[in-house]
């Protein structure tokens, strides 16, 4: 996100060029003391009750089929 925001690179005052990744490194190494991986991250989820409801989409979006076979009774 810092580099979208910033682009690749910072210019600091004194004419030196730094990479903006390298930046956000630091200052997360700072508070946390290294950098957690995804697992690291994914673990610290709290599950919700919502987030395992799940509907079937297939009612939603299906179309519904004709009856196999074809209309009886012609």
């Amino acid at each position: 996100m810092l580099e979208t925001i910033f682009g690749p690179t910072i210019i600091l005052s004194s004419g030196r060029v730094i990479p903006t990744r390298w930046v956000g490194e630091q200052h997360v190494i700072e508070d946390l003391g290294f950098i957690p991986s995804f697992a690291d991250w994914v673990k610290c989820i709290r599950p919700e009750p919502w987030m395992g409801r799940t509907r079937r989409i297939e009612r939603e979006v299906e179309p519904p089929y004709p009856p196999v076979g074809g209309a009886k009774g012609t």
